[in-house]
């Protein structure tokens, strides 16, 4: 439990101090060391089988060997790829998923800290996705995990005028990410049109692939791994709504503060898919949820003019930790409390 809370603090304050501008370069590599081997403790102490999704992926049929190249690509090859990888120098099949989170945990640590190097975002920004994302990302999502991750590059560089193709193999690693791709043509001249028309264009595109595709074993593979991860889903609670009306705050203030600069093509995509997924259903939204907040987030709007107003948020943003443990223990099972504590 000691070694579980001293973890926990030092991460989060380690990453906290990086992420603060008055640290010169040499001070800031120190407190990264200290946020990686903070990062690496929690992953040495928490026990991977307690995470949410552990065994709905260690039965996920994914792991099955393809027939054919058809089979390959239809079952999101990314995790197939990474599980191949490890059973050839691991076994049995617990080790081989004990190096895939570590893998994974490797990539999220990567991403956090490129996230804490940005000296264009507030600190309070950076922060607010760290406490939401962390665990979830480096500990739970070993498929849409990277997908996000990938994006939020995606956003970060789209928005200051840099290409960024990597998003392509999303669709790889998670089927869902196709319709945030949309956003990829958002220069379009008529995009706003073709945004309109989408959904109707991905409804009859479905109804057309699944029934040609009703016979093909790869096909009914993903239909089965729905199945399982939605009955994992846990019951829409009232935090589903509270996640919602948070969300839809940001999006009234960046109007208030920022006007037209929030009808930036993705960011009006984002928060027009996060609307219509939470009334299909509030979980399908939550998933959803990480493509707004990155968006939304590492937008360049201009600075706040009142300094001491933004030192204050950036200071006050260190009291985010209650929201870091309650991500800790949204992100894993129940029984994490009598594990530990």
């Amino acid at each position: 439990m000691i070694a579980l809370v001293l973890a926990l603090i030092l991460t989060f304050l380690s990453f906290y101090f990086a992420c603060l501008s008055i640290l010169d370069r040499n001070k800031q590599i120190v407190v990264i060391a200290f946020f990686i081997i903070g990062s690496f403790l929690l992953r040495s102490t928490l026990n991977v089988t307690l995470n949410n999704d552990y065994y709905y992926y260690y039965e996920f049929a994914i792991f099955s060997k393809p027939t054919g190249f058809l089979s390959y690509v239809l079952n999101e090859p990314y995790l197939y790829t990474v599980y191949s990888f490890f059973s050839l120098l691991i076994k049995p099949k617990q080790h081989v998923f004990l190096a895939m989170y570590w893998f994974n945990f490797i990539v999220s640590t990567l991403f956090f800290i490129w996230l804490l190097l940005r000296n264009d975002i507030e600190i309070w920004k950076k922060m607010l996705l760290f406490v939401l994302h962390y665990f979830v990302f480096g500990f739970v999502l070993l498929r849409n995990g990277p997908t996000y991750m990938l994006f939020a590059l995606y956003f970060y560089y789209t928005f200051r005028g840099k290409r960024f193709n990597w998003i392509w193999i999303t669709p790889f690693m998670h089927i869902s990410s196709c319709i945030i791709l949309i956003t990829y043509f958002h220069k379009w001249r008529n995009y706003f049109k073709m945004l309109l028309v989408s959904p109707v264009v991905i409804i009859v595109f479905y109804l057309v692939i699944k029934t040609f595709f009703s016979s093909v074993t790869a096909f009914k593979s993903i239909l089965s791994k729905v199945d399982i991860y939605s009955k994992g889903m846990p019951s829409i609670g009232y935090m589903h709504f509270v996640f919602f009306i948070f969300i839809f705050s940001l999006v009234v203030m960046g109007f208030i503060m920022y006007k037209s600069k929030m009808l930036h093509p993705i960011l009006v995509t984002t928060v027009l898919l996060y609307g219509i997924s939470f009334f299909v259903n509030p979980i399908v939204a939550h998933r959803f949820s990480p493509y707004l907040l990155f968006s939304l987030l590492l937008f360049p709007f201009e600075k706040i003019r009142n300094v001491k107003i933004m030192l204050l948020m950036n200071r006050l943003s260190i009291l985010f930790f209650p929201i870091f443990l309650y991500s800790l223990f949204l992100a894993h099972k129940a029984r994490l409390l009598d594990y530990y504590f």
